[in-house]
């Protein structure tokens, strides 16, 4: 599955690719620009957040609720999270 959408940068055209999704796994490239970021959770309560600036991107891994990210003024957030129940939740907040 890929989704576009607009990028901190300018606006710029933002691609999110899910290239796995499985009971309790998730994984994900997310293409902004020039940058370039992957993220993966396995393993239920797992999960990573992508933070997309203008300037660049970052990535956290490791023990995560799937509680939704509050919006950030200078980024876009993307969150994957596996749930206890097998789930696999994906989460996209704009500033």
């Amino acid at each position: 599955m890929t989704i576009h959408f607009r990028g901190p940068a300018d606006g710029s055209r933002t691609t999110l690719s899910v290239t796995t999704v499985g009971p309790n796994e998730i994984e994900y490239e997310v293409k902004s620009g020039s940058n370039r970021s992957k993220g993966g959770a396995s393993g239920p309560g797992q999960g990573c957040l992508t933070y997309l600036r203008e300037h660049g991107s970052g990535n956290s891994c490791g023990t995560l609720d799937s509680t939704r990210p509050s919006p950030r003024p200078d980024a876009v957030v993307i969150q994957a999270t596996t749930g206890a129940d097998g789930t696999a939740l994906l989460h996209i907040v704009s500033p």
